[in-house]
């Protein structure tokens, strides 16, 4: 477990960051002319740990990660050095809009916001492409239009496996930016995990005779829930071993929720755990499970196998990109244009099949490894080192290079003030 990111606030961020800065510089000594850098992180999302494990080198590397919703904020922010802004989602943007005229004045506004911010700091902007567009995209124009404004005018992408950048520039009709592939990692010591699978399964009313299909995480219609029950149904109609399914997280669909409660919840073999997990109980639903299902097709990458890849179980799943990213995990993928490769996978896992393991695919995408590639290429970003990135594909030059003059009397000016604003225009 790891402390959150500190967050921006309405008039905090003067003090925040001075002493985000003062304390960085002060427990990391550098060279002058490599300041600490702010990395403003859009948006946090602490829960689910992957930024926990991404960020976990930024420190040691000089790098303050300060987290911020509303781009509003940033028109509060100076420092006197590198600044990178880091998004990784936008859907949370448009939550509440009515229609695509709405969600298309709310992107306007950020564009407008984010760009305002470049001019005045010199700031660098890097998107994660943590999928092509959100699941249940609602404003496909107005996400399609901020995809192709990421590709038309941030300075990287970051992309988790080499092979999205292709997708992704067909999606969008355009070449992508300069680019640099870091795995997803597993979330290897991000969760408790000391619980047996006896002690799990009596959580859930399970024997230890059963065989356990487990599935982790958020409940909604593009998981594909129903047919990993149905072929699930077929299975505990025939097993002559007592067999069980273990459906646990967030209910974010209600119809799907709906469907699956309307459907499932009477049937003796099925628990329906369609709630907020806790941190917690996350070891008690994989301990439980003697293999974990994920259904699901529509993703570039899929924490929830890397979850499950965490914990050591064996992981069904459709071949694909995310599949992919698995070999070496204990992935066994299966053709999902096929209807009924899933049931044959889950038969063959309870047979004893096992997808492929080793240890380099381990190393490959422990955190410590991800993070520190991440941070290799950030320091090629800001200069620091010599760039790492693709080579700019773009029809358009970039932008050029901003140099930093700011110096790190800035920051103690800062505090001796009284915390106000930093002074330092790039």
């Amino acid at each position: 477990m790891t402390l959150p990111l500190p967050l921006l606030t309405p008039g905090g961020a003067a003090h925040l960051l001075a002493e985000a800065y003062m304390r960085l510089d002060a427990a990391a000594p550098g060279l002058m002319e490599h300041p600490p850098c702010l990395l403003l992180v859009s948006p946090p999302a602490w829960e689910n740990r992957y930024q926990a494990l991404l960020y976990g080198s930024a420190g040691p590397r000089r790098y303050a990660a300060v987290g911020f919703g509303p781009s509003s904020l940033l028109r509060e922010v100076s420092w006197p050095g590198p600044i990178l802004l880091h998004a990784h989602w936008f859907a949370w943007i448009f939550k509440g809009a009515r229609d695509e005229i709405e969600a298309m004045e709310r992107f306007a506004l950020l564009r407008e916001e984010v760009e305002a911010f470049r001019a005045r700091t010199g700031a660098k902007l890097l998107w994660t492409a943590h999928n092509v567009f959100p699941h249940g995209n609602r404003f496909p124009e107005t996400f399609l239009r901020l995809r192709r404004w990421i590709f038309e005018s941030f300075d990287a992408l970051h992309v988790m496996q080499e092979a999205h950048v292709a997708e992704l520039e067909r999606a969008f009709g355009l070449p992508a930016p300069p680019h640099f592939a870091a795995p997803h990692m597993t979330y290897d010591g991000a969760q408790p995990d000391c619980v047996s699978a006896e002690a799990a399964r009596i959580q859930y009313r399970l024997s230890p005779d059963h065989f356990v299909f487990g599935y982790f995480g958020s409940i909604q219609g593009y998981k594909n829930l129903d047919l990993m029950l149905r072929a699930f149904g077929r299975i505990f109609e025939r097993s002559p071993r007592p067999v069980a399914a273990l459906i646990g997280g967030a209910p974010s669909d209600s119809d799907a929720v709906q469907n699956l409660l309307r459907d499932w919840r009477r049937h003796p073999g099925v628990r329906l755990e369609m709630r907020h997990i806790p941190d917690y109980e996350i070891q008690y639903l994989h301990r439980a499970a003697d293999a974990m299902v994920l259904p699901y097709d529509e993703a570039l990458n899929s924490g929830a196998a890397f979850m499950a890849a965490s914990f050591r179980k064996p992981i069904l799943m459709p071949a694909g990109e995310a599949s992919a990213a698995l070999e070496g995990l204990g992935a066994m993928a299966f053709d999902s244009a096929t209807p009924e490769a899933l049931e044959a996978a889950m038969r063959a896992v309870m047979a004893g099949a096992r997808g492929v393991e080793t240890l380099q695919a381990r190393a490959r995408v422990s955190p410590q490894a991800v993070s520190g590639a991440f941070f290799d290429a950030l320091d090629g970003l800001i200069s620091r080192t010599p760039s790492r990135l693709t080579p700019d594909r773009r029809r358009s030059a970039p932008n050029g290079e901003r140099r930093f003059g700011r110096l790190r009397a800035a920051a103690e000016a800062a505090l001796s003030a009284g915390l106000k604003r930093f002074h330092t225009d790039p």
